[in-house]
Order: structure tokens, then C-alpha cells, then sequence
């Protein structure tokens, strides 16, 4: 879908769409995760926040209680975004590793909608989606381009141990998850999603 059309079709929905039974927070663009002192600073997510860019992506900023240059290099924090299939994408906790960004993607399940995979495969492409790393946490970006405005639109953010391995991605151990709702809630659609990112704080719904 080209920019112009997408972005009509936002603001037109801003009056008129329904708003999902699932919701986010009552800023629907910040996810707050309680902190846990039993694990490592770099593994503790504190924050997810979502954001329109001013060139049409949207930007998930996940903030973690700390940060490392090195260690265990299968330690990973991910965004895990369920839209069509079950997305995830994912850069390395340590530092040392730079800003290599990978992404692998595997079928929705039936019923299983909120649960993170275990296993993933790699798609062999990461247009219109990136990553990079930020002070204590990572940033992660994707294009309104990449996204069905018809189909439901959900996310959360891990830090786990994973190994990846001639294109698979195997999920031994999640460490921390900020995410939001309960396991049975519907997913709000795409364009709801957006709806209550760009409507003003005065007029979203409690």
C-alpha cells in the first residue's frame, strides 16, 4: 500500500473505528513490566513504547533495567509481533555483537495467538523491518508498507536464550516478557491499532 493511501486510510478510521475489547494500557503506546531484581539489569524489561516515525514506520523502543558488553552470547532480546504469521525479530544482548539484526517468522496457531513460538524459521528477507541498538535496550522499526490494515496487528517484547542454526531459530528459556492483555483476548486489527496511536490523548477511550 502506497504512503498516501495508508495514512488516509489511518486518519479517515480516527473517527470512525471501533476500538477492540483488547487493550493496551491507557496510553496504548507504552507497555510497563515490573521490575524483577532476581534477574540481570541487561534481561529486565522496564518499558515498550510505540511510536509513528515521521517516515511512515512504526517504532517499538524496548528499555531494559540495564546493559552488557559481553557474556553469554545466546542471550537475545526480541520483539515478537503477531500479524498474519508470528513474527519475531531480535538482536544480541551483549554489546560486543553489534547491531546484526535477525528475523524469523513461523504459522499462527489456532488459539495460540499470544504464545511465543519455541521454534522459528528464517524468511530470507527483512524489507521494510530493522533494529538497532539503543542505551539499555534496542530499538526495532517496521514500515507501514509491510503491514495489512485488514488483519489483526498484536506484539510483545522477551529477552531469552535462543540458539540460531542454518536458518532456525530454537527458544530454549524466556528470561522476562512485557507485553499486555490476557491470554484469551481477541487482537485489536491493524488500523485499531494505529486509530489509538495517532488519536489525542484527551479522546482515547478508558
Amino acid at each position: 500500500m502506497r504512503h498516501s493511501a495508508a495514512l488516509l486510510l489511518l486518519f479517515m478510521a480516527i473517527a470512525g473505528t471501533p476500538v477492540s475489547a483488547m487493550r493496551i494500557d491507557a496510553d496504548p503506546r507504552i507497555i510497563v513490566s515490573f521490575m524483577d531484581k532476581s534477574l540481570p539489569p541487561e534481561l529486565d524489561i522496564l518499558q515498550v513504547t510505540v511510536d509513528l516515525s515521521a517516515d511512515n514506520h512504526l517504532v517499538f523502543e524496548v528499555k531494559t533495567r540495564g546493559e552488557r558488553v559481553d557474556g553469554d552470547g545466546a542471550d537475545y532480546l526480541l520483539l515478537h509481533i503477531r500479524h498474519g504469521k508470528a513474527r519475531v525479530l531480535l538482536i544480541p544482548i551483549n554489546q560486543g555483537k553489534g547491531d546484526a539484526i535477525a528475523m524469523y517468522e513461523s504459522a499462527l496457531q489456532p488459539g495460540m495467538q499470544p504464545a511465543l513460538p519455541r521454534i522459528l524459521e528464517e524468511p530470507g528477507s527483512l524489507a521494510g523491518l530493522g533494529a538497532r541498538r539503543i542505551s539499555r535496550g534496542a530499538e526495532f522499526r517496521v514500515s507501514l508498507d509491510w503491514i495489512d490494515f485488514g488483519d489483526t496487528f498484536g506484539f510483545d517484547a522477551y529477552t531469552v536464550r535462543a540458539d540460531e542454526h542454518q536458518g532456525i531459530l530454537e527458544i530454549h528459556q524466556i528470561y522476562d516478557q512485557a507485553g499486555k492483555g490476557r491470554d484469551q483476548e481477541r487482537l485489536p486489527s491493524a488500523i485499531t491499532l494505529l486509530n489509538r496511536l495517532c488519536t489525542p490523548q484527551r479522546l482515547r477511550p478508558e
